[in-house]
C-alpha cells in the first residue's frame, strides 16, 4: 500500500502562466524564499523535457550544515496541462532521503486555474503526513506568485 497527498486550488491566473511561473527560474526565489521561514533557494536548476533533471537545494539563509536537495526527473510535460516527475528528495532534518512521484495538473476554469498538486507512493501515512506540513505552503507560493504575475501583466 502507498499513501498520497493531494492538494487543490483555484488560483486567479490562467493555466500557462501557472505552468511556466513553476518551471520558470527566474521565478523560483519568489516562490520557495520563505516557504519554510527563514529558508532560501541555494541552487535551482532545470533541464525542463521527459528525462530532464529539475534540482533545487534550499535550506537556512545562514546556512551552517546540509541543505534539502530535492532532485526530480520529468516522466511527462503536456504545456499547460500536466506535469508529471518522479521526485527524489534528501530531507536533511531527517537525514535520509524520501522518493515518491508527483503530478501537477493545470485546469481551465474561465481563465482561472485549478491547480492540483498529487504527491504519490509515499512508503507510509507519517512520511505522507510530514509533507502536509510544506507542501501546502509551496502551492499557496506559488499561486502567490502566479496571481501576482497576471495581475502585473509579466
Amino acid at each position: 500500500m502507498t499513501y498520497d497527498l493531494k492538494i487543490e486550488r483555484v488560483l486567479d491566473a490562467p493555466p500557462e502562466l501557472v505552468f511556466d511561473t513553476i518551471v520558470d527560474p527566474a521565478f523560483a526565489d519568489e516562490i520557495y524564499n520563505d516557504v519554510v521561514e527563514g529558508w532560501i533557494v541555494h541552487h535551482f536548476e532545470i533541464d525542463f523535457r521527459v528525462g530532464g533533471t529539475w534540482r533545487l537545494d534550499f535550506g537556512p539563509r545562514e546556512s551552517s550544515g546540509s541543505n534539502d536537495v530535492v532532485t526530480s526527473v520529468f516522466t511527462e510535460i503536456d504545456r499547460p496541462r500536466r506535469i508529471v516527475y518522479d521526485v527524489t528528495m534528501f530531507v536533511a532534518d531527517w537525514g535520509r532521503t524520501v522518493e515518491f512521484t508527483e503530478t501537477m495538473t493545470f485546469e481551465d476554469q474561465d481563465g482561472k486555474t485549478l491547480f492540483t498538486v498529487v504527491q504519490g507512493g509515499f512508503e507510509d501515512e507519517s512520511l505522507r503526513d510530514a509533507f502536509q506540513g510544506g507542501t501546502p505552503d509551496w502551492v499557496d507560493s506559488v499561486g502567490r506568485v502566479a496571481e501576482a504575475r497576471a495581475r502585473e501583466g509579466r
